[in-house]
């Protein structure tokens, strides 16, 4: 009797060969980790090493497990059978569905790289098992003449306390190192062969005790059950795979295909079975990139701001019935019918279909250009249709490159026609394995296989696109796409007014821009007190030459003729640096800081230069009016002043009165074109519809339709008269919308006063939510911080309470507790900002010697202050000084002052020593340098949150050391550069009396 026998190769024309790439088999040991009831899996990838882990923290395998599923062959080991228990489950969870049925996921592991070190801890009925221990050497199943039974694999055994090291794994390296010598000296293995793997095994440099130290503690085998993968070396593939082509923008491998790993997309999605990350560590810092960031994928948010939405679901006979919301406006009830299997029930069964469509034109879209260009940069990227089975998905569904529909392809016959695009949708396809169990996955997880389920899915899906694309969609279809044809035109119309009304207003923003900043960069070079200077000078020197005039008369004229000109010098000097109020556009937020700092510069120059000058002028008047005995009339004086003024008023009003006429009769000589043109194109029609009289038989031809006739002409007429009174219909609402009134003041409101409102209002909003994203992101990370970092947090504060009873007996360590109390109370007053920690390390005010800060930051800093060659000093009055307080208030608003002026000291480049000076007197603390000095402009809105010069800066140091020092009755602020400094920052008590 004969019977067959099975190579090595086996498994690896099952595993490595039959998966699709290393994305797919790391999706697949989700999928694992899934149906272990796991939480969590997470892939840890440090490329230095070429090592790869993957852990879950699932219900894990016993000796027993690992040796009948694991490590059987043709076992299908989710399912029990009268020789196998049934797979293990966890009653305290949700039963989940099997997603791996067909026991390749663990042969796909040899798709990542060729060694593998498994370790797997087990929870039975609450109760932790011993940790399970096995190393594979991948490469053995690819020699061609070996039997399976030849190969070994290393088991071992540990304590749960015991994680083992790298002795343990030396150990399991020798058994398999010994079996392949066995295998050479059997002639089994040729000699080459068995030096390259043992070589290779030697290399495997792994130890899992000491990388368990990093690990999470609701991942760590220590403290719980799970299965942890330890892969060494990697595939070159791999890094491809993560890092995609190089100027490329497109999705790489791995997001493509794990990404969107459970449905998180659509509102309302169900709350995922479990969460899956990947995070790569490409330096040896302990920074990694989150490759599987949540961010990154469409969310909730993503998907109700689309333009358009389709939800509901086809019944086991391939009907749709369900919502469709055309603009997000209209919503439609729709019913869509599929006669591909004669009205019988279908093999794929029941699913339903939620998807968001979003327009590929901005000037076709309702959402906004900020969130459009956001949402189509991630349409192109992960744009697509997902299949989830069970809320996880199934690849490579939502790959965009992967048009299992037809939709691109439709689209490139003709896009006007079939509408949809694959990389303009993204939305999902719910089915389950109790209703849609003929669907099965190829066992290269390629995709369902293309059974008859699969083509009646196929065909249900694109029956359903191309019939809703008809049905909403496309120009001259139903009367449903009426909605969309017009609200289309609409959003084209306004696009292209905003567009317009952008372009007028850009070249105003860009001149009022240069303006402030011209005016800033000459008053700071002293440019505007130069040429008033200059221009007193002159009118003296004119003024003075009076004296050479011997009639009386005669000096008394010229006398008044230099004051009404040097008047009007002065006025035309003022002009000239004048930056008007910004109207027709809206500025940013930062503008308007910047107009407000002008307007307040400008009032310091009205009063203390142009003032002074006018003084100065009458000073002059009036003094050679005493000294050469001229008499002038006071009155006749008073009165060429108000002349002067009366006509420089008279001036200003009529030249905008001419532009204000201009203005009115370039729009009525539009608005006059614009109808007279719009009436003779329905002139024309008219007559193009009687002309065709002359050609029409209507006595002669008896199948004439008089009725069908008559519609098609009215038709016609009344298409054009409807197209020339929408246009004037819109040209009559923005004249009405041209008004002014009068306020309780007295004072003129105009329409453009009220768009400028709400347009400023519209940007301070914009700028409020993204304020309020980054302090939402920042409260979602300082919460992740405190729930990983509170007991270790905890565990600090025991172990300083401890050394505090050590350093109270032995004083040589009273430095180090000191030292380490500082820091740790730096870190944790930092903290304390945004959470409210429970428990807190006793802290106490007290007295902080000026020199303690100085010690403080020297440390702190001294690697950076060397590197940048910058020195810190403190002048005697803060070495005597003390603050009393709280060190952790204090000493990091000292810290966030520091490190920014070794920022901008580092972007001199003379050669003048860099210096950083701590000063104190009975008034307060200064902090100053002599680096790039801060504009006036600057100096109340640094302390603004989100306010920052730096280039990569998030304006939130300044703000915080602010909001911290008023909370204990401080202040902050830019004082007067002190000597030998360009900034000086002032810490001064606000209300010291109440001390």
């Amino acid at each position: 009797m004969a019977t067959f026998k099975t190579r090595a190769r086996a498994l690896d024309l099952l595993g490595r060969q039959q998966i699709a790439g290393i994305p797919t088999a790391i999706n697949e040991l989700f999928k694992n980790a899934h149906d272990a009831y796991a939480d969590n899996a997470q892939v840890d990838y440090f490329r230095g090493e070429k090592l790869f882990i993957l852990r879950d923290n699932g219900l894990g395998m016993t000796m027993l497990d690992f040796e009948s599923r694991w490590l059987t062959l043709g076992t299908e080991s989710k399912f029990s059978n009268k020789k196998i228990p049934a797979p293990p489950t966890d009653p305290k969870k949700t039963t989940r569905p099997i997603m791996g049925e067909k026991g390749i996921g663990r042969l796909a592991v040899a798709s990542i790289g060729s060694q593998l070190l498994v370790l797997s801890r087990a929870k039975r009925n609450d109760t932790l098992g011993k940790i399970v221990a096995a190393f594979i050497s991948w490469r053995l199943f690819e020699l061609p003449a070996l039997n399976l039974e030849d190969v070994v694999i290393p088991l071992r055994e540990f304590d749960g306390d015991n994680i083992p090291g790298k002795s343990e794994i030396k150990g399991m390296k020798d058994e398999l190192v010994n079996s392949i010598k066995k295998l050479v000296n059997q002639k089994d293995i040729e000699p080459e062969e068995g030096k390259s793997l043992i070589e290779e095994i030697s290399s495997f440099d792994v130890d899992p005790s000491e990388l368990h130290k990093r690990f999470e503690k609701d991942l760590s085998l220590e403290f719980g059950a799970g299965t942890h993968f330890f892969i060494q070396p990697t595939e070159e593939t791999l890094n491809h795979d993560i890092d995609g082509e190089k100027d490329s923008n497109g999705a790489t491998k791995i997001e493509k295909m794990m990404v969107g790993f459970t449905n998180t997309m659509t509102p309302n999605h169900p709350e995922p079975a479990i969460e899956v990350g990947f995070k790569d560590y490409r330096s040896e810092d302990g920074t990694f990139f989150d490759l599987l960031n949540k961010e990154q994928f469409f969310t909730p948010e993503d998907f109700e701001l689309a333009d358009h939405h389709v939800n509901g679901a086809f019944d086991e006979f391939g009907q749709f019935r369900g919502k469709i919301k055309v603009y997000d406006e209209e919503e439609f009830d729709h019913v869509i019918n599929w006669n591909g299997n004669n009205y019988k029930k279908t093999s794929c069964g029941p699913f339903s279909i939620n998807l968001a469509y979003i327009q590929g034109r901005q000037r076709q879209s309702k959402v906004d250009s900020q969130n459009w260009a956001r949402i189509i940069a991630k349409t192109e990227k992960f744009g697509g249709l997902y299949i989830y089975k069970d809320n996880i998905r199934i690849l490579p569904y939502g790959d965009s490159d992967y048009d299992f529909i037809d939709i691109e392809k439709n689209r490139t016959k003709s896009a006007s026609f079939y509408f949809f695009s694959y990389r303009r949708i993204f939305g999902v396809i719910d089915i389950t394995q109790k209703s849609n169990f003929k669907l099965k996955e190829k066992a290269g997880r390629e995709g369902f296989i293309e059974n008859k389920p699969y083509r009646q899915l196929q065909e249900i899906l694109k029956n359903f696109f191309v019939q809703l694309a008809a049905d909403f969609f496309r120009d001259g279809g139903g009367p449903k796409s009426e909605y969309f044809v017009k609200k289309r035109a609409e959003q084209e119309q306004i696009y292209k007014a905003i567009e317009k009304r952008q372009e007028q207003a850009k070249g105003r923003k860009t001149k009022f821009l240069n303006s402030l900043n011209r005016f800033f960069e000459e008053n700071s070079k002293g440019k505007y007190e130069k040429e008033l200077g200059e221009f007193l000078e002159e009118t003296e020197k004119q003024i003075s030459s009076i004296a050479y005039i011997e009639d009386p008369d005669e000096a008394s004229q010229k006398l008044l003729d230099l004051e009404y000109q040097a008047r009007q010098n002065l006025s035309e000097l003022k002009r000239k640096i004048k930056v008007n109020q910004p109207r027709g556009f809206s500025i940013s937020k930062d503008a308007k800081r910047d107009f407000k700092a002008y307007l307040d510069e400008f009032e310091k120059l009205n009063a203390n230069l142009f003032n002074g000058a006018e003084s100065q002028i009458e000073a002059l008047v009036t003094d050679y009016t005493n000294r050469l005995n001229i008499e002038i009339s006071k009155r006749k004086r008073l009165e060429q002043a108000i002349e002067f003024i009366s006509t420089e008023a008279s001036k200003a009003t009529k030249k905008k009165g001419v532009e204000t006429k201009q203005a009115v009769s370039n729009i009525s000589s539009k608005v006059k074109e614009l109808t007279s043109g719009l009436m003779i194109g329905l002139e024309n029609k008219i007559r193009e519809v009687k002309d065709e009289f002359k050609n029409l038989q209507i006595q002669e031809a008896e199948d004439f339709d008089l009725v069908a006739e008559r519609i098609r002409m009215e038709e016609l007429i009344n298409k054009e008269k409807n197209h020339a009174t929408h246009i004037l219909e819109s040209i009559i609402k923005q004249l009405d919308t041209i008004y002014w009134e009068e306020d309780e003041e007295g004072k003129i409101i105009t329409s453009a006063d009220m768009t400028e409102a709400l347009e400023e209002e519209i940007e301070v909003l914009r700028d409020r939510v993204n304020s309020d994203v980054e302090l939402s992101q920042l409260g979602i990370a300082v919460g992740i911080i405190h729930h990983e970092f509170n007991s270790t947090i905890n565990s600090i504060r025991r172990s300083i309470r401890d050394l505090k009873a050590w350093s109270d007996v032995n004083e040589s360590l009273d430095g180090i507790y000191n030292n380490i109390r500082i820091n740790f109370e730096h870190l944790d007053g930092y903290l304390t900002l945004f959470t409210p920690l429970n428990r807190r390390l006793y802290r106490t005010k007290e007295n902080i010697p000026a020199s303690d800060i100085y010690i403080f930051l020297k440390d702190l800093f001294q690697a950076r202050l060397e590197r940048h060659n910058i020195q810190l000093k403190r002048t005697k009055g803060f070495g005597k000084s003390s603050i009393f307080g709280l060190r952790s208030v204090f000493y990091p608003v000292f810290v966030i002052l520091v490190d920014n002026a070794i920022h901008w000291l580092n972007q001199k480049f003379d050669d003048e020593e860099k210096v950083i000076r701590l000063h104190a007197d009975s008034s307060g603390f200064y902090v100053s340098n002599n680096g790039i000095p801060i504009h006036e402009k600057d100096h109340q809105v640094i302390f603004d949150y989100g306010f920052t010069r730096k280039p990569t800066g998030r304006g939130m140091g300044l703000h915080i050391a602010k909001e911290v020092l008023e909370g204990v009755g401080y202040r902050i602020f830019v004082s007067s550069p002190r000597k030998n400094s360009t900034v000086t920052f002032k810490v001064e008590q606000t209300n010291p009396e109440e001390e």
